[in-house]
């Protein structure tokens, strides 16, 4: 007697074993492209925002007798009439972009002298200087701003005899 082929034991091992075989690869398939999504969700996640550009840093601003190699020599906040001059140096890291900045010197309160100074990336120094006469003597100071007008910083210093 011949059995039906759904009841033959060879055949529902057979029917059997592919059907194990058919959910082994589908459940292998969905672990899969569950954890490559997940992985790129994570790569999403951990990529840091989009940088906000630098902002102009003003790192040194002093007050000298003299410049050597682009370095400030004799910072004070008195200087002698007898020098015959005053230098403000500034130095900024980082700038950003071409930028200008102003140096504004003032006598007892009132300006005096104002200079215009171009700041170029990377990073960048300028200075400005007066001549100074027997009747400079007295408080001065120097306002840095930036091409906005804001200011960056203020430096006092006295002329003397």
């Amino acid at each position: 007697m011949r059995l039906l082929p759904f009841l033959n034991p060879k055949s529902c091992l057979n029917s059997l074993f592919i059907q194990t075989l058919i959910a082994a690869f589908f459940l292998v398939a969905t672990i899969f492209f569950a954890t490559s999504q997940n992985a790129q969700g994570e790569e999403t996640a951990k990529s840091p925002p989009p940088e906000k550009p630098a902002e102009l840093t003003l790192v040194q601003a002093v007050l000298c007798e003299d410049l050597k190699e682009l370095e400030p020599k004799g910072e004070a906040i008195v200087f002698s009439v007898k020098l015959g001059e005053v230098i403000c140096f500034t130095s900024f890291d980082p700038v950003p972009e071409k930028t200008d900045i102003t140096h504004h010197w003032f006598k007892r309160d009132q300006p005096d002298a104002k200079n215009k100074l171009v700041l170029k990336p990377p990073k960048w120094s300028a200075f400005s200087k007066i001549r100074i006469r027997n009747s400079d003597t007295g408080p001065w100071r120097v306002e840095i701003s930036d091409q906005n007008g804001k200011i960056l910083q203020i430096l006092r210093f006295s002329v003397t005899e």
